[in-house]
């Protein structure tokens, strides 16, 4: 199995999850505006428009963040195994870069549990 067509497996799976989580949110925001109870056995707390706005800034804080740790993840790993090649002392640095990158994604899901623990 080639790359090209591991990626692409990866992309479609991704692409049913997407389209998965799409379809129970929409649910649930009609399920909200008409002041519908989600099917919960004992709800403590039923979910009201500026909950389920906060679920959805937290998950996009989430989302956010690792594709954009993704995004910083590839640019250091492009440059650092180059640089490395030609001078393998940089490898320590290109380590902290990628450390770096990563707390990127940590950020985002700080700012979603503070976002969820206002709810």
């Amino acid at each position: 199995m080639n790359v090209r067509k591991a990626m692409l497996i990866l992309l479609a799976i991704n692409i049913v999850i997407l389209a998965v989580s799409l379809s129970v949110f929409a649910s649930t925001v009609i399920k909200v505006s008409k002041g519908i109870e989600p099917a919960q056995e004992a709800p403590a707390k039923t979910l009201q428009m500026a909950d389920a706005i906060a679920l959805l800034a937290g998950a996009i804080a989430v989302v956010g963040s690792t594709v954009a740790s993704g995004i910083a993840l590839r640019a250091v790993a492009t440059a650092g195994f180059a640089a490395a090649a030609e001078k393998p002392e940089l490898t320590t640095w290109m380590l902290i870069m990628g450390g770096l990158a990563e707390g990127i994604a940590v950020y985002g899901l700080l700012l979603a549990i503070l976002i969820l623990g206002k709810i």
